[in-house]
């Protein structure tokens, strides 16, 4: 039996039975894990703000009879729904989930760098910054932290997505800003995501499904 209070962020969410919903969790101190939310697809469920993708909580967890994990009064920080309600805003954040997910697949170890850089990465869609760049520059931070790390140079303003990346390197989610209100800088963040998700894709011989949403939401 396992039980151990955490701090979560929402990846996946998918339906199991008929009135419940598996969500698949990154913790801070506990890995990935996969909690059982019982009964949130009734219309009062008092945990359905945490059945959302991107919601962040902390709880305590316990394990019974079943496989899975369940929440004990658990304390919600920040629900999902403005980044779900915002279509590139939930199109850069599912690339990050899905890449985040599938770097840790395998893993159960504790990863409280990727958690925190998860975070970073929400607070950046969230105070209206372009996107794609916070996604395409968590990505990097998520390959370098995996082991991936690879430079990319940049002197002065950047003209092509892999410039891109290397002014993303230099200057972390700060440079989202300035890319969101400099006309074509967006769309080199949109192209660099690309770039990015295949050397991850690479990297780790998988597919990420949601890079097929990236170009209907420049």
């Amino acid at each position: 039996m396992r039980d151990f209070t955490d701090k979560c962020v929402v990846l996946k969410i998918s339906d199991y039975r008929d009135d419940d919903r598996l969500a698949k969790v990154l913790t801070a101190e506990n890995g990935m894990i996969t909690v059982l939310l019982r009964g949130v697809k009734k219309a009062k469920a008092k945990l359905k703000a945490f059945a959302q993708m991107f919601s962040v909580f902390d709880t305590r967890l316990v394990s019974g009879k079943g496989a899975f994990l369940t929440p004990v009064e658990p304390l919600l920080i920040q629900d999902g729904f403005s980044v779900s309600a915002d279509l590139k805003k939930f199109t850069a954040a599912s690339v990050v989930a899905e890449a985040t997910a599938a770097s840790l697949e395998a893993d159960y170890e504790p990863h409280p760098e990727i958690f925190l850089e998860f975070l970073k990465f929400l607070r950046a869609i969230e105070s209206g910054v372009d996107a794609y760049c916070a996604s395409a520059t968590y990505m990097l931070g998520l390959l370098s932290l995996s082991g991936f790390y690879r430079e990319y140079g940049c002197d002065g303003m950047p003209k092509t997505p892999v410039q891109m990346l290397g002014y993303m390197q230099k200057n972390g989610y700060g440079c989202c800003e300035f890319s969101d209100s400099s006309g074509g800088f967006s769309d080199l963040s949109r192209r660099a995501l690309k770039y990015v998700c295949s050397e991850f894709c690479r990297n780790f011989d998988t597919g990420l499904k949601s890079i097929d949403s990236i170009d209907l939401y420049a």
